[in-house]
């Protein structure tokens, strides 16, 4: 019958007119019913029809749920008058259709050659006003070559959806992207694949809680997304030698099983996803730091991607779960964090200002895996949450930072000084168990947090003195000399508080682009090196650069802490360079002023 679809139940509005039912899983909600404004409903089947299902491998438990939209406003008067409930895809390993294409579950099969994006509420005006009059109402019906959208959200701020091809015209779709890449790091982990997923959720995801553990570990490699799999595995390859099982066995390739993570998200970008979001994530805050340049067009993309699928958008009052809720907000700070800090990292300018989201800070009722809500996860569930509100901050911060136009706002000055009383309020506000990063009973990832609030405020004190240089260009102020001194204090942190780091502190949880926010403290060390005119000034600056250089190659060669690679490479030279211009120049003026009068 052409209006049946077995792998997506017809529902009630297509099933009465007999025409296929094309559902669209992101939008939650087929063709017709889209046009029409609505409820996209599956109606619970008759017993005979569960008589003529018996044949079914399927149980009662395992049919689909009812699937229901609802659009902004009062259903339309042509609507099913049905009870709404939430849509199941049929064959989907995890939750609900949404769950699972926002989750991490991929179609591997999907019959529909359209997808849904949302358009933001730049249009909803014109929508607003023009709806009524482009509604075509119960006549024939739309062909599917024409624009077709659909509202959600509160009335006052509503969404527009789009209707647009799914895929690249002309290019043969895999069924499943990443599986070949999958296969590979299988061969490459063996037997221990189980084990390197147990030690991500272990280590690495307390600290970022972005992922359904739960159905990530019931569904195993066959349930989730392949890409989304692979880099699971990537990234647990730099916890290997944690595990008592995995530490006597040689340790795959990193690099490697990295680049074969890459190929696969590359896969993934055309037929992209949620769980394309959590891949490409996962690829930026995981390890080895390999291609600067290809890190800056994932998070570029990454963000695209997010703006598309609506993950900037507040989902309180939307008609999805609970769970799909939780998992748009997750995915929303984790995608800005990384944003702000790839920014801040490679100086590229800031692409998201706070205007641009209304999304609210994530709970710990979000972050936590239901029966794991121990004291280590609640802290690493905080450790995620100050992260969220420094990364704000740093936002603001960066925005000037970026601005290029001179000379700069009359009101900058006085937004600088709010933004360092918010890193201290901040600061201020931070649990016990976050504020001691090296002493014992510290929460997980508390030096990798602390580190982050040196940088950021790193880049405060740099961004005060641009603007102070700016202002007070022919004299050298009092005010200009006591910035050249915060920045001077702001960088010699950085180096104390690194060169007092032990191993196991560099066994923890890290954000990669500690890389290369090391190398820019260390340069920013070297101009106070050059530019300050108190000799006992330049002395101390030297002094943290030697340690800051001993420290570092002291955490390669004994710890094999990679992220301490960037520094020694682009830094050691010009250090050593520096400072032993420094002494030549000191030493040649000590005999003239010896013979001076």
């Amino acid at each position: 019958r052409p209006y049946r679809s077995h792998k997506f139940p017809a529902c009630t509005a297509c099933r009465q007119r007999k025409i296929r039912c094309h559902f669209d899983q992101v939008a939650l909600i087929c063709t017709l019913c889209r046009e029409k404004g609505w409820q996209c409903i599956t109606a619970s089947p008759a017993p005979s029809a569960q008589k003529r299902d018996r044949s079914s491998t399927a149980g009662p438990s395992e049919r689909p749920a009812k699937r229901t939209v609802q659009s902004i406003g009062s259903a339309s008067a042509g609507s099913p008058q049905v009870p709404p409930r939430r849509p199941s895809r049929q064959g989907s390993t995890i939750g609900t259709p949404a769950e699972a294409s926002a989750e991490i579950a991929q179609p591997l099969d999907h019959p529909s050659t359209e997808s849904t994006v949302i358009v933001g509420p730049v249009f909803q005006e014109d929508i607003q006003i023009l709806g009524p009059y482009l509604s075509k109402g119960d006549g024939p019906r739309q062909s599917s070559k024409e624009r077709q959208t659909t509202t959600a959200g509160p009335s006052r701020n509503p969404l527009l959806y789009l209707s647009v091809p799914r895929r690249r015209r002309g290019l043969q779709p895999a069924k499943d992207p990443g599986s070949n890449q999958k296969l590979v790091l299988q061969h490459l982990v063996g037997p221990f694949a189980d084990e390197l997923v147990d030690l991500y959720f272990e280590y690495a995801h307390p600290c970022f809680p972005i992922l359904d553990e739960l159905a990530i570990k019931k569904h195993g490699a066959t349930g989730i997304s392949s890409t989304l799999w692979s880099y699971i595995i990537t990234n647990a390859l730099s916890s290997w030698d944690r595990s008592p099982k995995l530490r006597n066995h040689p340790r795959p390739d990193p690099i490697y099983a990295c680049n074969v993570a890459v190929a696969a998200l590359q896969e993934d970008f055309n037929e992209s996803s949620v769980s394309t979001i959590l891949s490409s994530v996962l690829d930026m805050i995981g390890r080895p730091v390999n291609s600067i340049v290809g890190n800056i067009i994932n998070e570029g993309r990454t963000l695209a991607l997010a703006h598309t699928f609506g993950m900037n958008r507040n989902p309180t009052n939307w008609g999805c779960s609970d769970h799909e809720k939780r998992l748009r907000i997750r995915t929303w700070w984790a995608v800005l964090i990384s944003n702000r800090m790839s920014t801040l990292a490679h100086g590229t300018p800031a692409t998201l200002t706070k205007g641009q989201h209304d999304v609210p800070l994530p709970t710990h009722a979000m972050l936590l895996t239901p029966g794991k809500d121990n004291v280590y996860r609640e802290q690493g569930a905080e450790h995620f949450i100050q992260l969220c509100k420094l990364s704000e901050i740093l936002g603001d911060i960066l925005q000037i930072a970026g601005d290029l136009r001179r000379p700069f706002d009359i009101k900058i000055p006085r937004e600088l000084r709010r933004l360092e009383c918010d890193l201290d309020q901040w600061d201020t506000d931070l649990p016990q168990y976050l504020t001691q990063p090296l002493e014992e009973g510290k929460g997980p990832g508390a030096c990798n947090l602390h580190f982050c609030f040196l940088s950021t405020k790193l880049m405060l004190a740099r961004t005060a003195l641009k603007v102070c240089l700016t202002s007070f260009a022919d004299e050298i102020s009092e005010h200009l000399r006591y910035r050249l001194s915060v920045l001077r204090s702001s960088a010699r942190e950085i180096s104390d508080f690194v060169c007092a780091l032990t191993s196991q502190n560099l066994a923890e949880f890290w954000l990669p682009y500690t890389a290369h926010l090391l190398a820019s403290s260390a340069m920013i060390l070297l101009r106070c090196t050059i530019e300050t005119t108190d000799p006992a000034a330049r002395e101390t600056c030297k002094s943290s650069l030697e340690s800051l250089r001993k420290r570092l190659r002291s955490a390669r060669d004994d710890s094999d802490w990679d992220l301490a690679d960037i520094f020694l490479n682009q830094c050691d030279e010009p250090i050593s360079r520096v400072i032993t211009k420094l002494c030549s120049s000191v030493s040649s003026t000590a005999p003239a002023a010896a013979a001076s009068p």
